[in-house]
């Protein structure tokens, strides 16, 4: 009996040794010995792919990491490749030589050169190598070597934004370097913006937003700055991936030059066929450009306004400056002209320009050509005694030529009078005198207030100033004769004498000739009217101010009995009387008269006058 249970206890230790053996070699399995695994496929494998991708052998937990969880299919090998090449160190090595490394290890061929090539532009336009490794795991041979391991293929998973497509991203990649903020900083940049595209956001209307809102680059900014060639040439390459051609360029440049926005190249170029076509190629979304500048909604107003600036100013208008000005026009067309009269004024380097140069510059923007000497002989007369540009700018302004012009451009510049409802013609007779004229300037100026002055010839000489300061405030300069003489006493010839010498006085300082005249005393008759070649201008209100020499009196006579239509006849000879003025002025004005000139008086009330014919009023 003792003998059996012997044997008994010597069979059952002799399996607990081979269990416990058969335990530890099992174990040396799971976890080889470096001696003893030379035949070991998958150590060969892990050993050898940590040498290839990161140049040395994986420390001993590594190691026993990746060999259980591979073995257990925990892990796969792409997703061990994945986390080598990614690593800092993997990071480190030369693209070039990963790639032939992750060929050989998951193909076990070596990588193509023109594999290799492509895999390299995708990796220096933002794709990361992990897209690479993806790409292999999906070849047959990847499979093969898997199978030759016993590991499970396994899967990578899903793709980031910016490795779902290379193409893409290599458009993004351009986008962000050389239109968004340079180098692109992070991942998140490419994903984000790979993002967008992927999801259906149209590329134009995204292009066009950075360049509005961040303008182009400062990092990529040539020397000199950006000039309209190297805006053209950078946005169709971004946007179409290849070099403009020259009819292109010009057609973009010129948009450019004429004051459009960038907004509005983006536009040109999103409707070219080859951006329609790469975006299609890209399976992107072109879409298109929404225009809200104003100076984007009419290109030849646009160019017409920003050339015109440019050439008094001698550099372009502000994006700013030339929405104001487009928009003024396209609001209110009939303020055309107090736009170019703006653009004129405000010019801080109009007083560089000569003379000649300034009505050549109006003539070229205007008609497209340089003025004949006839056109502009008057202006030169004006603006060599001291007529603002200004004031000749409005009289080049009235010339029905240029409402054809605008006719061109879209824009219907005529503007149809608005008549006041109550006007009156104040006019001053005998001068001009300083200390009076002079007293009433300042406050038709202050109020807004034209009115007529019948000058004297022979007295304008001595008194340029205040007929210079007249024609600028848009008073109207008319013909009082050359002498004072009574015209009625004057044979034909005298007659004519007198009216013409005072007319080329006038023009020969400001560069207008009198349209209408006044005879001395308002005495005329046949012989006058058929020499005069002028309407002739009475009065239907007399002051009697030369009589009187009282201000109450001329305030009186005129608020007293001056009506609509009425000529208010005054002389600015005396203080009284420019006292008086100072006094009505403002008071007409407040019961709400329009203080005009003759002539706008005859225009509003549409009264065509006549030479040779006498007017008391224009009551209609």
């Amino acid at each position: 009996m003792k003998r059996h249970t012997n044997k008994v206890l010597r069979v059952v230790l002799r399996m607990g040794a081979l269990i416990l053996t058969c335990l530890m070699l099992g174990g040396a399995c799971l976890v080889p010995s470096r001696s003893l695994k030379k035949e070991n496929l998958l150590e060969d494998y892990i050993l050898r792919a940590f040498q290839l991708l990161r140049g040395g052998e994986p420390d001993s937990s590594e190691f026993g990491r990746w060999y259980r969880d591979l073995s257990s299919g925990k892990a796969s090998i792409s997703g061990m490749l994945d986390e080598i090449v990614s690593s800092p160190e993997g990071a480190q090595m030369d693209p070039a030589v990963t790639l032939d490394a992750l060929s050989r290890l998951m193909t076990d061929t070596p990588i193509s050169s023109e594999k290799r090539d492509q895999y390299l532009n995708y990796l220096s336009h933002g794709v990361s190598m992990h897209r690479v490794v993806w790409e292999l795991s999906a070849s047959p041979a990847y499979f093969g070597i898997c199978g030759k391991v016993c590991v499970n293929p396994g899967s990578l998973g899903e793709l980031s934004p910016r490795d779902k497509d290379p193409e893409v991203t290599m458009f993004v990649y351009t986008l962000i370097k050389d239109l968004y903020y340079g180098e692109p900083g992070s991942e998140t940049d490419y994903d984000a913006w790979c993002e967008k595209f992927l999801n259906g956001e149209p590329v134009a209307p995204a292009v066009e937003e950075i360049v509005r809102t961040k303008g182009f680059p400062k990092a990529n900014e040539p020397a000199g700055g950006w000039d309209a060639e190297s805006e053209v040439q950078v946005l169709f390459e971004v946007m179409v991936g290849q070099e403009i051609n020259e009819e292109q360029e010009k057609v973009c440049v010129d948009a450019l030059e004429n004051g459009m926005s960038e907004s509005y190249v983006i536009s040109l170029i999103s409707e070219t066929y080859a951006f329609q076509k790469r975006c299609t190629d890209l399976q992107l979304i072109a879409g298109e450009v929404e225009l809200t500048e104003p100076r984007d909604q009419n290109y030849a107003m646009t160019g017409f306004l920003c050339q015109l600036y440019t050439r008094l100013a001698g550099i372009k208008p502000t994006a700013e400056e030339m929405n104001n000005f487009v928009s003024q026009t396209l609001e209110d067309p009939g303020k055309t002209r107090d736009t170019i009269v703006e653009i004129v004024s405000t010019s801080t380097s109009l007083e560089d320009l000569s003379d000649e140069e300034f009505l050549t510059n109006m003539y070229t923007v205007f008609y497209g050509r340089e003025p004949e000497d006839n056109e502009i002989e008057s202006y030169r007369i004006g603006l060599s005694n001291g007529i603002t540009r200004e004031r000749v700018l409005s009289e080049i302004l009235k010339d029905p030529a240029f409402d054809e012009k605008m006719a061109e451009y879209g824009i219907d510049s005529y503007v149809e009078p608005v008549i006041p409802e109550k006007i009156i013609a104040l006019t001053f007779d005998d001068g001009p005198y300083t200390p009076v004229t002079m007293r009433i300037l300042d406050v038709l100026e202050e109020y807004g207030a034209h009115a007529t002055f019948f000058v004297v010839g022979n007295r304008v000489k001595n008194y340029q100033d205040c007929v210079i300061r007249a024609t600028n405030l848009n008073c109207e300069i008319a013909d009082h004769t050359w002498s004072h003489q009574t015209l009625t006493k004057l044979s034909g010839d005298a007659v004519s004498a007198q009216i013409n010498d005072c007319a080329d006085t006038v023009y020969n300082l400001t560069g207008i000739r009198p349209v209408v005249m006044r005879p001395v005393g308002g005495s005329y008759n046949s012989t006058v009217s058929q020499n005069v070649g002028m309407p002739m201008i009475i009065w239907s209100v007399d002051t009697n101010d030369w009589k009187y020499r009282d201000s109450n009196h001329v305030i009186n006579e005129i608020l007293n009995n001056a009506k609509d239509g009425d000529i208010v006849l005054m002389h600015d000879l005396y203080e009284t009387t420019a006292s008086a003025v100072e006094y009505v002025v403002p008071e007409l004005v407040d019961r709400g008269y329009t203080l005009v000139t003759v002539s706008e008086l005859a225009e509003y009330k549409k009264v065509k006058m006549e030479k040779g014919k006498a007017y008391f009023s224009m009551r209609g």
